[in-house]
């Protein structure tokens, strides 16, 4: 059966079912160019089997070999879980599958560095390889073979697979970068920030990632300059302070953040974060600023001031004034009074007069009957201004 599994795998049929004597499918014609012809079963041709040497036979075609193959077999098919391209540390699956009527039988897992060389059998179509950590020495080129074994001690070995690449790779995310300060001065922007010269903050750097005992790099692409901090942090996140104590003008540019880690001695960089543009004032600069806001907002401050005393002065004279008038006109219309009743004492103080030299009689009794006006009269007077009644 050897030396039929050889026929049925050089002609592209697969294995042999069996192999009848005696002419089974008639006896052929022309010279015998082998007999006695000894297979392992492995050969990939018939010619490369032991045998006499080709003519040298004691045999007639009555003697032919026939084979019975068991048909084309359909090569094995590998997948690679999650991806042919796996970070360092995570979980691989190679899953092997076949399309065959025989199933029960073996998977093989191998790479083309040999360095693999895995079986698994499975009473389904399909068996899977499992590695709990993806390592650099996974990376390679993987292919699945399947056998089956039959009664008789007979193994029917399908084709080889076609292969797939491995490929074990660092994958760090980009960090990200911003400013950490308490300095009222410092203008914050997406992109740029303006910072007074002697004042005291840090850059933070920050990322998340599955790999630990990292490095944070804070880079200066166009002055190649580099400072690097241990990374800090729980689960996947980690950080790290890049501190500037008393920042001076040499510290204006560019600055970014790179995460990078060590892995069996070999060192994996993340790329670059977005730029931060950091801009340093000059401290006289920011006086001369903040000197000449408080003298403008000093001098509105006056002016205002100025403004509400001069309206409460204008307020107060224009009140004084119209009581002044007021006051000037009720002194006259009281001095008109005063002079009219004393020009009418002095008119019937001389009417006295005159009758008292004519008619010395009658003049007591005038008098009497004219005394109740002159005393009203002199009391008016007396009201309005305080004089003596002769």
């Amino acid at each position: 059966m050897s030396d039929a599994d050889v026929v049925c795998r050089q002609i592209g049929c697969g294995h042999a079912v069996s192999a009848p004597g005696s002419a089974h499918f008639g006896g052929g014609s022309g010279p015998i160019w082998l007999d006695n012809v000894g297979c392992t079963g492995q050969e990939s041709a018939l010619t490369h089997c032991s045998h006499p040497g080709f003519g040298e036979n004691n045999c007639g075609h009555g003697e032919d070999a026939s084979v019975i193959c068991l048909g084309n077999l359909q090569k094995p098919e590998i997948t690679l879980s999650p991806s042919s391209e796996v970070n360092w540390g995570e979980k691989v699956e190679i899953t092997c599958t076949v399309s065959t009527e025989h199933i029960g039988g073996t998977f093989v897992l191998k790479n083309s560095q040999s360095s693999i060389n895995m079986e698994k059998f499975s009473d389904h179509e399909a068996a899977t390889f499992i590695f709990p950590k993806a390592v650099f020495s996974l990376n390679g080129s993987y292919f699945c073979e399947y056998y089956k074994k039959l009664p008789e001690q007979r193994t029917i070995y399908y084709p080889q697979g076609n292969t797939a690449d491995l490929s074990v790779i660092v994958k760090l995310e980009k960090p990200s970068i911003s400013l950490t300060s308490a300095h009222s001065m410092v203008i914050y922007s997406p992109v740029k920030i303006s910072v007074p010269r002697g004042s005291a903050f840090s850059i933070t750097c920050s990322t998340h990632s599955t790999f630990s005992d990292g490095f944070f790099y804070l880079i200066r692409p166009k002055k190649n300059i580099t400072k690097s901090l241990q990374a800090f942090g729980h689960s996947i996140f980690y950080m790290a302070y890049f501190e500037f104590p008393e920042i001076d003008i040499e510290d204006s540019g560019e600055y970014a953040c790179v995460y990078g880690i060590n892995i069996s001695s070999v060192s994996f960089n993340s790329l670059p974060s977005k730029s931060l543009q950091v801009t340093v004032i000059a401290t006289s600069s920011s006086s001369v600023v903040a000197g000449v806001v408080s003298f403008l907002v000093i001098v509105l401050v006056l002016l205002v001031i100025g403004y509400w005393i001069w309206r409460k002065k204008w307020r107060v004279a224009e009140a004084m004034v119209q009581f002044s008038s007021k006051f000037q006109d009720k002194i006259k219309d009281t001095e008109d009074r005063s002079n009219g009743t004393i020009d009418e004492r002095a008119r019937t103080n001389q009417i006295y007069e005159s009758q008292q030299h004519s008619n010395p009689v009658t003049t007591s009794s005038r008098v009497e009957s004219e005394r109740v006006p002159g005393d009203l009269a002199g009391r008016v007077c007396y009201e309005l201004e305080p004089l003596v009644d002769p």
